[in-house]
C-alpha cells in the first residue's frame, strides 16, 4: 500500500494519505484535508491506462486484420490452383483422341491433384488461420468453430471444383460441336 504525506493547511503537520483515498484527517488539529490534486492525478492516471488499453486493442486488431487478409490471399490461391488443375484435367481428358492414353493420364493426374489440394491443402491452410491454436472454441471475428472453418473452406473448395468441372464440360461440348 502506497502512503503519501502532505502538510495540513491549518497547522502544518504531516497528514498521511493511503492509496486511493481522497480525504484525510490531520492527527493534530483534526482538520479534514482534501487531496484534490492527488484525486485529479489518479483520474488522469486511470485515463492514461484506459487510453493505453485502447491503443493496445487497436494495434492488436490491426495486426489481426493484416494476418486475416494474408490468410485469405493464401486460401484464394489454393482455390485458384485447384480450379486450374481441375479445368486442365477435364480438358486433357475430354479433348484427347480415342487412343491417346497419355492425355487421359495427364488429365486424370491433374484431377487427382486438384482434389488432393482441396482435401489436404485446405485443412492445412486452415491451421494458419489467425488464432486457430489459441484455445478459443470460436473465432471472435466470424463466430465459427475450428471444425466449422474447416468445413467452410473445404466445402467452398469442392463447390469451386464442381464449377470448374461444369465450365470444362461446356468448353468440351463447344469444341466437340465445331
Amino acid at each position: 500500500m502506497k502512503i503519501i504525506s502532505i502538510q495540513c493547511p491549518h497547522c502544518g503537520a504531516a497528514v498521511e494519505r493511503k492509496e486511493n483515498e481522497y480525504f484525510g484527517v490531520c492527527p493534530y488539529c483534526g482538520s479534514e484535508v482534501c487531496f484534490d490534486d492527488i484525486k485529479a492525478e489518479s483520474e488522469v492516471t486511470g485515463l492514461r491506462k484506459k487510453v493505453n488499453d485502447l491503443d493496445w486493442k487497436i494495434n492488436t486488431d490491426k495486426q489481426y486484420k493484416k494476418q486475416l487478409a494474408k490468410w485469405k490471399k493464401g486460401r484464394n490461391r489454393t482455390y485458384i490452383v485447384s480450379c486450374l488443375f481441375s479445368t486442365a484435367g477435364f480438358l486433357f481428358s475430354m479433348l484427347s483422341k480415342e487412343n491417346d492414353d497419355a492425355f487421359i493420364n495427364v488429365g486424370v493426374g491433374l484431377l487427382i491433384l486438384a482434389v488432393l489440394l482441396i482435401l489436404i491443402g485446405a485443412p492445412l491452410h486452415c491451421m494458419s488461420y489467425p488464432g486457430f491454436f489459441e484455445g478459443n472454441e470460436e473465432f471472435e471475428s466470424t463466430k465459427t468453430s475450428r471444425l466449422g472453418l474447416l468445413g467452410k473452406v473445404t466445402g467452398v473448395g469442392f463447390l469451386l471444383l464442381c464449377g470448374s468441372a461444369f465450365c470444362s464440360a461446356i468448353i468440351c461440348a463447344i469444341f466437340s460441336v465445331m
